[in-house]
């Protein structure tokens, strides 16, 4: 798969972000990447295998800013559907009742009225999903001041598994959906291939698998945008296990053994249309 890789490093940020570097990391590839024949949507293979990626870790604005610019105006959450421009999730706005509990509803951010109708839903092979502002100490004690916020003060992960997917629809409805780009910050990746997204088409077919920069107790971004709408689905990959009583993270030199724990922070995605 072709994409064009757009770093954002450092105070360079805002002069790098509509830049492009050959150099930079490419997206891994994975096995049926390639449209599959159950699979095809309107546009060419082409335009499907050339993606605008934008990556970046540690100082991470000027690629989010970048991205979002990308993917056009910031639309209202209200239902319906918008002739193009973005949706956000920053999760800031989630009320006290669904803070800090292991039972955010997976549907959300998919109702029927305004500021939750933004056509996305949640599902996992875990237990569920959590929102919080007191960095999921609520859960382990250990990880306060662990992870941090891009936009204060709720973060979110899935419980259970570091694995979650995100299915587009047109918001407020039972529409399946397709969106331009993806892109999601992730707090505290020590390890490389520790947080990932892979794309998906209408038929599941893989669009490409993407890894976020590592940046220990710090942000990563990963965002990939296509020409045209084909994203019906993303894969997230949060960490190399799920947040938990028992579970301690690689900085954590007190307690063991330790994995690489992730969360997320915001969203960024195109439109959900209605797909043809």
């Amino acid at each position: 798969m072709k994409a064009r890789i757009i770093l954002v490093i450092g105070a360079l940020a805002a002069a790098a972000a509509c830049s492009q570097s050959p150099e930079g990391p490419a997206p891994v590839q994975p096995q049926g990447a390639a449209a599959s024949s159950t699979g095809s949507v309107s546009a060419s293979a082409a335009v499907r295998a050339s993606p605008d990626v934008f990556t970046a870790a540690c100082s991470i604005d000027g690629a989010v800013a970048a991205f979002q610019t990308a993917l056009g105006t910031l639309n209202p959450n209200t239902a319906g559907e918008n002739p193009g421009g973005r949706r956000e999730i920053n999760w800031d706005a989630v009320p006290a009742a669904f803070t800090n509990t292991t039972s955010f509803p997976a549907d959300f951010f998919n109702a029927t009225f305004a500021p939750r109708a933004r056509g996305a839903v949640f599902s996992t092979d875990g237990s569920g999903f959590s929102v919080s502002d007191n960095d999921f100490a609520f859960l382990n004690a250990d990880y306060a001041g662990q992870f941090g916020a891009f936009s204060p003060v709720r973060i979110f992960s899935a419980i259970g598994s570091n694995r979650m997917r995100v299915d587009f629809f047109v918001a407020g409805s039972s529409t399946p959906a397709v969106s331009t780009g993806f892109g999601v910050v992730f707090s505290d990746v020590d390890n490389t291939g520790s947080a990932s997204i892979m794309l998906l088409g209408r038929g599941g077919n893989s669009l490409g698998l993407y890894e976020a920069p590592p940046c220990p107790q710090g942000f990563s971004f990963i965002g990939v945008k296509f020409p045209v709408g084909v994203v019906a689905a993303v894969e997230i990959t949060s960490g190399h296990g799920p947040l938990g009583a028992e579970a301690s993270d690689v900085s954590d030199r007190n307690h063991g053994p330790a994995r690489d724990l992730v969360v997320m922070d915001d969203f960024i995605y195109g439109e959900p249309k209605r797909s043809n």
